[in-house]
Order: structure tokens, then C-alpha cells, then sequence
């Protein structure tokens, strides 16, 4: 193929938290899971016109010529894994970095600063989250793209003068309606609306229902719950209510541990699970070294 210099918008689409789901799961099952959710990346980017140029390990590498429709499928991407109904997508999320600008077309690969720009906005991109530089913010056109946009950081990259300013693309606040009644009734993983996330610790119940705020765990006084003990942080870990379903967000050092009823594990650090069935958490230390401090949850 002939070399050529185009102008397009770069995206990285890749899974959080890979590494921990290759640890706690194994190889197999792992790269069967993750393969399975890159394949449906793929398809959505090239049902907005996007062209795959390659997968590398747990992410994709996506140009779309069209700024508009590469916000437009990175929207779809994370509301599809979101509302996912596959228990083999349990704790696994999406992060998207994109920026715009010219690149060099060359084998089937492009090649250039602005890939690396990209590179650089999605390793600095958490779980659910898309982020894109101030380019392809110029780039957009639709007045929907531009209500969701919002402000996030500054950048310096290496090589560049002038920082960056990089923005996030809030694929949240208008749709969440729309997904929680179409997804309430046939996602398993979604609480019942009468029901809730019973948590007990110390033979002490807190319950949280689908109105309820984000609860805090950890040593620190004004967490919601209280947890002590070695390597637990003051604000070690989160749950909150998200499109009918409860969510644990890790924020420590040493990381969450979860193992539910059935013998599954999973660890985070800095990641996020949404919590089914019922099972055991430990903050800092593995379920079977920490037998005085683990937290059980079940539903209601």
C-alpha cells in the first residue's frame, strides 16, 4: 500500500484491569473474555466507519475520518459493555483515549505523533471513562456531543511546546434513564427494585437500595462504614448505585479482595466490580488472611 498522510481522529479502546482478571481467573478463561468484549468493540467502531488497524494484547487501535461518529461509537462501546447481560463480562470495563490530527497511512498502519498523543491520553484514562484532547474537541460538530463534553486536565507531552488541554466525553448523564428501563427487566446482574445490597460486618446490616447514596468504606471517621485494620486505607474503597446495579470501586494501596459465594476471586487495585450473588470482601488483605475484618454482602 502506498504511503499517505491523512487527518483523522485515533482512538485507543482497551480493557481495565486485564492483568488482574488474567491472575484471578487464569489464562484461558481471561483471554476468552477479553477477546470477547474487543470483538464487539471492533464491530461497533466499524458500524460508525471506524477502521481496526490492529488489536495489541487487551486494547484496539481504531481511525474513524469522521470526529463526530468516533464520540458517537465510544458512547455505544461503553453503554453496550454496560448493559452487557453475559455474566462473562462481570467486572470487566472499558477506558478510551482519542485525539485528532494528521497521520501516515502506510501497510495497513498509521504511524505519527498523533497516534502517540493518543497513546498517551488513554494510559492516563480510568475504567468507563472516555477521554480526547482539545483537537477533536474543535473537530465536533453535533450539539449533543458538545453538551457532554467537559473539561478535565491539562497535559504536557514530550516533544511538545504547549500542554495539552484533555477533555471527557460524560456518556453518563443523558442516557441513564433510557438504559435502566430498557435493562432492568432482562440484565440479571441489576437489582430488583424492591430489593437491595444487604452488607454486614460485625454481625452489624447496613442495606442499600437502588435510592441510595455512595457508601465509603474504610478507617477513616467519615466513612459511611468503618472498617479497621491493617492495610486498610482511610478511604479504601467505594459502592455506589449505577444503572440499577451496585458497584465496588477500589481506591487503595493494597487493594480489595472479593470472593463470592460460589469460589470465584477477584482483586482490585484502583478498579471496580459490579457485585452479583453474594460473597465476602476484604480490604487490604486476601479473604483468608483477613478473618476479623471481612465485610458480607448478598441481595435482598
Amino acid at each position: 500500500m502506498k504511503e499517505q498522510s491523512i487527518e483523522c481522529v485515533v482512538m485507543f479502546a482497551d480493557v481495565a484491569g486485564s492483568t488482574a482478571m488474567y491472575e484471578n481467573l487464569g489464562d484461558s478463561i481471561a483471554r476468552e473474555r477479553i477477546s470477547k468484549a474487543l470483538n464487539t468493540l471492533i464491530a461497533i467502531c466499524q458500524r460508525h466507519k471506524g477502521t481496526l488497524v490492529k488489536t495489541i494484547g487487551d486494547e484496539i487501535l481504531v481511525y474513524f475520518t469522521d470526529a463526530n461518529l468516533s464520540l458517537m461509537a465510544s458512547q455505544i462501546i461503553q453503554e453496550t459493555i454496560e448493559d452487557d447481560r453475559s455474566p462473562e463480562t462481570i467486572g470487566l470495563s472499558i477506558r478510551i483515549g482519542l485525539h485528532h490530527g494528521p497521520v501516515i497511512l502506510a501497510d495497513n498502519d498509521i504511524f505519527g505523533d498523533t497516534v502517540n498523543v493518543a497513546a498517551r491520553v488513554v494510559a492516563m484514562t480510568k475504567a468507563r471513562q472516555i477521554l480526547f484532547t482539545g483537537s477533536l474537541a474543535d473537530q465536533t460538530s453535533s450539539g449533543e456531543i458538545i453538551s457532554r463534553t467537559r473539561r478535565y486536565d491539562r497535559i504536557q507531552v514530550k516533544g511538545k511546546e504547549k500542554s495539552l488541554d484533555v477533555f471527557m466525553y460524560a456518556w453518563e448523564e443523558e442516557s441513564e434513564i433510557t438504559n435502566m428501563a430498557t435493562g432492568n427487566l432482562t440484565n440479571p446482574f441489576k437489582a430488583d427494585q424492591d430489593g437491595g445490597l444487604i452488607l454486614t460486618y460485625h454481625s452489624k446490616t447496613t442495606k442499600l437500595d437502588l435510592d441510595s447514596n455512595t457508601i465509603n468504606l474504610g478507617r477513616g471517621n467519615s466513612c459511611e462504614l468503618i472498617i479497621s485494620g491493617d492495610l486498610i486505607s482511610r478511604f479504601h474503597a467505594k459502592i455506589s448505585v449505577r444503572r440499577g446495579k451496585f458497584v465496588l470501586t477500589d481506591q487503595s494501596t493494597n487493594g480489595t479482595f472479593i470472593r463470592t459465594l460460589d469460589g470465584q476471586n477477584y482483586f482490585l487495585r484502583q478498579e471496580e466490580l459490579t457485585l452479583f450473588g453474594s460473597g465476602v470482601i476484604s480490604l487490604g488483605k486476601s479473604v483468608d488472611k483477613s478473618r476479623e475484618n471481612l465485610l458480607y454482602y448478598s441481595f435482598d
